[in-house]
């Protein structure tokens, strides 16, 4: 599988456009059992300097890791944007995965036909933008059934601004991209799904804050009180704390809960967000990469929606401080039972950083209530440095072991194969019946005797990309747990005597209902 993202480097424009990269999109659009990928392309500069936009790609899982392109057989040559982000969700609810793309110039939703092919539905659904679109995130706000889009936006930027603006070294005579504090902030945007194909907007109506540079968003029911929330990652800015407040509207509260900025109460540039319950407490725990000379930042949650600045106690201080941290999450790569960290890096400035452009990804192995760094031990991948942007994680031979897709400025993306799988596991796929279908705000509990496994349905985690949609649990020999789930604002289920080492759906109503 051959596939780059362009930026357009090559005009010698040093726009900011160029930094932000692009993300990995996992989602089995066939529904053959098999995580197909698709591919934002990014762009380039005309003669005149304009944005023009660049096909992106899709590859058809074949299997064994073998990946065949049908970007145009399915519909998705479109050049229209110079992309970024990408975000598989079910917008229609007929029970096949849409995919929408966002970029500069706005976002375009591709709806799938069932018959293995997309058509641009982004005119009747009323999506039409000319916003600079980078994350986007799923959920349903407002508890009718139906998923709401939340679309983060970078700055206000038109190809003039930096035809005119020098930034570099003059002494030297190096050029090199502007900062994004030259630029103003560009509102976030937030879209209710009416039912019928169409959405409406309704961010002043939610109460969204006006500032914010936005590159990352995760949205699910954070707090546990039936609403889905979102945290905003900003770049040079605090990030947000979204919690949502029922009839439509979000609560700002990234400050007051400790998740805003560092713990000197400093905003940093945030790229990648996540989410899980890191320390084995139960409580959510976000998770944010960040730029140069700052720490990465993880936040353990408390009770009563506030949260505690751990990157120090938790081992993960200074790791990574000299580079830019984009791709991240999450993920049970050894099979232990607890959440290790991914981190992909890779600078903006392509001679000025502190660090070289290319930059070493990182492997943080999870150790209870703090990290280990095991990059060494993790694969030929780690031992050189990248361009990285965007990554996705996923099983894609579906054998229990969490894979990761990863792309890159400029250059191939790489596909890493997990080669640990566990000898057996249980593989879920969350489907409401009484909300929207994914379940996004859901929490899956894997009991097994006196140990409890959390998992978040959550949309919109890492740094533009769409993540394995599958809750995948590793299983230690002879078990045989139940699993709890928490429908979001509604009852909790049991399922139990589950098949190993399949994916099983998990219907809404088909379960025991648990006091």
């Amino acid at each position: 599988m051959a596939f780059e993202y362009r930026n357009g480097r090559e005009a010698n424009r040093f726009t900011i456009l160029e930094t932000v990269g692009g993300g990995v999109g996992m989602l089995d659009y066939d529904r053959d059992g098999d995580l197909d990928l698709f591919f934002p392309g990014g762009g380039s500069f005309d003669a005149q300097g304009q944005v023009t936009g660049r096909v992106g790609g899709l590859f058809r899982n074949e299997g064994d890791f073998r990946f065949i392109e049908v970007t145009r057989e399915a519909g998705l040559n479109d050049a229209s944007l110079y992309t970024h982000g990408c975000l598989a969700f079910d917008y229609n609810q007929d029970g096949f995965l849409d995919l929408l793309v966002t970029g500069y110039g706005g976002c375009r939703l591709f709806r799938n036909t069932q018959q293995a092919r997309f058509i641009d539905a982004t005119a009747e659904a009323g999506l039409e933008a000319n916003d600079w679109t980078t994350a986007a995130a799923a959920a349903d706000v407002d508890r009718d059934g139906w998923p709401d889009l939340y679309l983060a936006t970078y700055v206000t930027w038109a190809p003039a601004d930096d035809a005119r603006r020098f930034c570099g070294d003059r002494e030297r005579e190096i050029r090199d991209v502007c900062p994004p504090q030259l630029y103003p902030d560009a509102p976030d945007r937030l879209f209710r799904n009416l039912g019928n194909g169409r959405f409406e907007e309704i961010t002043e109506q939610a109460e969204l804050v006006p500032q914010g540079r936005g590159l990352g968003v995760l949205a699910t029911d954070i707090n546990r009180d039936g609403w889905n929330d979102f945290y905003l990652a900003n770049d040079a800015g605090f990030n947000h704390l979204y919690l949502g407040a029922g009839g439509g509207k979000l609560h700002e509260t990234g400050l007051s809960a400790g998740v805003g900025g560092n713990e000197h109460g400093l905003a940093e540039g945030s790229m990648g967000v996540d989410l899980a319950d890191f320390n084995g407490d139960g409580l959510a725990d976000l998770w944010v990469t960040n730029f140069e000379l700052e720490d990465n930042s993880l936040y353990a949650g408390l009770e009563k929606n506030v949260f505690q600045h751990a990157t120090l106690a938790s081992g993960l201080a200074g790791q990574c401080f000299r580079y830019v941290g984009f791709g991240t999450g999450f993920a049970d790569f050894d099979s232990d039972g607890s959440q290790d960290l991914l981190i992909i890096n890779g600078n903006v400035f392509y001679t000025l950083g502190q660090a070289p452009f290319e930059q070493p990804a990182f492997i943080f192995r999870n150790l209870g209530d703090r990290f280990e760094n095991a990059t060494q031990t993790a694969g030929p991948y780690f031992s050189v440095p990248h361009p990285g942007r965007g990554a996705a994680i996923g099983d894609l031979n579906n054998d229990g072991a969490l894979d990761v897709v990863v792309s890159h400025m400029n250059a191939p993306v790489a596909v890493l194969r997990n080669r640990k799988p566990p000898a057996q596991f249980l593989s879920l796929r969350l489907q409401a019946t009484q909300g929207e279908r994914e379940a996004v705000g859901a929490r899956v509990l894997l009991v097994d005797g006196d140990q409890t496994t959390v998992h978040w349905i959550r949309s919109g985690a890492g740094y533009l990309s769409q993540f394995d949609p599958r809750v995948i649990f590793p299983l230690t020999a002879g078990a045989r747990p139940e699993v709890r789930v928490e429908w979001p604002g509604r009852k909790v289920e049991v399922f139990d005597n589950l098949p190993l080492n399949q994916t099983r759906d998990l219907v809404e109503g088909q379960g025991r209902v648990s006091p």
